[in-house]
């Protein structure tokens, strides 16, 4: 099995500067940010002393905390991909997380890319919060469906399509598993599904989510969605429940890929020359 280490090379309004002993010192725009990151294990390359930052989050609970001075609002990101441009709102409000995460530039170009030769293409962005792959595919010119159990997550991607001028996104509020069962029986097809699941959550109806439980039976119903001439796929994770081989495995089995796929890890290049883990995926076109 070929393993393939992805990092993005573009950003410019976002920098990691060090990580280590649990955390990232970060450059988001002109605020600079340490953060918890439970990957960030061993040691910094540069003294934690020596981090100086205008902004530190402090854990308050299991899933919430504070920034500490108070960071604004919110504040627009521009990223410059090959041949193209748009900008995200980053946020800060109780969790760590500052609204998109920056790695994923490395699925936008190659979204980008396969839907520029494919106008037109149907595309479903499931558990699509707050939409930076779906304006990414808009903009592509595709006909983008998203689905997301949060009215939150979803004002927070209309506000990013907005600022792109983008108004040709379908916005559902909707339990995943809920919509891909409906799609089906309506006889539905998609040339391009996007998947980046949480480990636990919960939907619209309140039915709980638990990855290792939910994701398989949830693949097999992905399987008619695809049309059996052309598509693209992804699956992306942020959970240390599953290995590469897991989610090659699930996906042979479940979606039967007609062509190799891709598996690996998503990462952020330091700029002390390391690499921090972020997430895992399987991908494939035809």
């Amino acid at each position: 099995m070929e393993y393939h280490l992805l990092s993005p090379s573009r950003w410019r309004a976002y920098r990691l500067l060090d990580f280590g002993e649990g955390y990232r010192w970060e450059k988001w725009g002109a605020h600079t940010v340490i953060r918890p990151d439970g990957w960030a294990v061993g040691p910094t390359q540069i003294a934690r002393q020596n981090w100086h930052a205008s902004h530190v989050y402090h854990p308050t609970g299991a899933y919430q905390g504070k920034w500490e001075p108070p960071l604004p609002e919110k504040w627009p990101l521009s990223y410059v991909g090959e041949g193209w441009r748009f900008q995200l709102w980053a946020r800060a409000g109780k969790f760590k997380h500052l609204g998109f995460f920056p790695e994923q530039a490395a699925h936008w170009e190659w979204l980008y890319a396969w839907l520029r030769k494919h106008p037109g293409a149907r595309l479903l962005n499931l558990f699509a919060y707050t939409g930076a792959a779906s304006v990414v595919a808009a903009l592509a010119g595709a006909q983008v469906t998203h689905v997301d159990s949060s009215r939150s997550a979803i004002t927070w991607a209309a506000d990013n399509a907005q600022l792109n001028q983008i108004s040709t996104i379908r916005w559902l509020v909707e339990d995943a598993r809920r919509f891909v069962q409906r799609a089906v029986r309506r006889g539905e097809r998609y040339e391009a599904i996007l998947l980046d699941p949480p480990a636990f959550g919960s939907g619209t109806d309140h039915r709980r989510w638990v990855l290792e439980e939910d994701l398989p039976p949830l693949l097999a119903q992905l399987r008619p969605l695809l049309p059996p001439d052309k598509g693209l796929f992804l699956l992306n994770v942020y959970s240390a429940a599953f290995s590469p081989l897991t989610l090659r495995r699930l996906v042979r089995e479940l979606l039967e890929p007609p062509t190799v796929e891709e598996v690996g890890e998503l990462a952020l290049a330091s700029e002390t020359g390391r690499y921090l883990s972020t997430g895992l995926f399987v991908r494939f076109t035809y």
